[in-house]
């Protein structure tokens, strides 16, 4: 059986049938984890990249410090290069699917397994940035009663995942948090230097998630396309998820 440290970054090999790979997975127990407790878990698309430029678990030990959030342990799912993250995350990637079920049916389960969770949808967050956001709204689409909350930021949005807002019976039961930046009307994409529009988008996005009977918060912030607009946001987005006491 693995060993997990608490307060650090726990890093393992996990064999995926369904993706018919090991998936590299990040775990992080807080520094004041006991087995006494259950945990809500917060599953991060772009798992190193929430670690390495969000340091989003340094951001919920201080909030964690003050009791403005629950106990929490989080999972990253790390990507293994540019082109099989698009492939396995983007709306339209043809591996995205078996990204979603490989979620469902065998990383929570193996989660739930290893530690005391609460397993239930509303437990359970889902976390992305661009093409990771992506994907994180539609594995929530897909097993609204089993991932019941999203935070998005600056998700790529297209057809595909209006589609499967028109298609999901179960809206109703999802809380999703989705921000976007001012700055990414036009810039360079950081993978291929292309030029992108997120914001047009994701306000159409807005108007379509808005129209759901979902609890949904939208933000436009100020700041582009990158983890040094994104890091600051994700002691709202952890306390949004994590706290009943704080109103939006």
């Amino acid at each position: 059986m693995t060993e997990f440290q608490a307060g650090s970054v726990n890093e393992i090999n996990f064999p995926s049938k369904i993706l018919e790979r090991d998936i590299k997975l990040s775990i992080y127990l807080p520094k004041d984890y006991t087995a006494l407790f259950k945990y809500k878990v917060v599953f991060c698309f772009d798992g190193k990249d929430f670690y390495s430029f969000g340091q989003i678990h340094r951001t919920y030990e201080k909030l964690r410090a003050n009791n403005e959030v629950e106990r929490a342990i989080f999972v990253g799912f790390n990507y293994e290069s540019v082109d099989k993250r698009r492939a396995e995350f983007h709306p339209q990637g043809e591996r995205t699917p078996l990204t979603v079920k490989a979620m469902a049916q065998e990383i929570l389960p193996y989660i739930d397994q290893q530690f005391p969770t609460y397993k239930v949808g509303n437990g359970r967050l889902l976390l992305g940035d661009s093409l990771a956001a992506s994907v994180a709204l539609i594995t929530a689409l897909t097993y609204p009663r089993v991932f019941s909350q999203v935070g998005m930021l600056s998700p790529q949005h297209d057809d595909v995942i209006t589609t499967l807002v028109q298609r999901c019976q179960f809206t109703d039961i999802l809380t999703v948090w989705h921000t976007v930046g001012l700055e990414e009307a036009d810039f360079a994409l950081p993978t291929t230097g292309k030029r992108a529009d997120f914001l047009t988008p994701n306000r159409a996005l807005n108007q379509l998630l808005a129209t759901q009977e979902m609890t949904y918060y939208y933000q436009e912030f100020d700041g582009g396309h990158r983890w040094k607009s994104w890091k600051p946001l994700l002691a709202d987005t952890l306390t949004y998820f994590l706290s009943d006491n704080i109103s939006f």
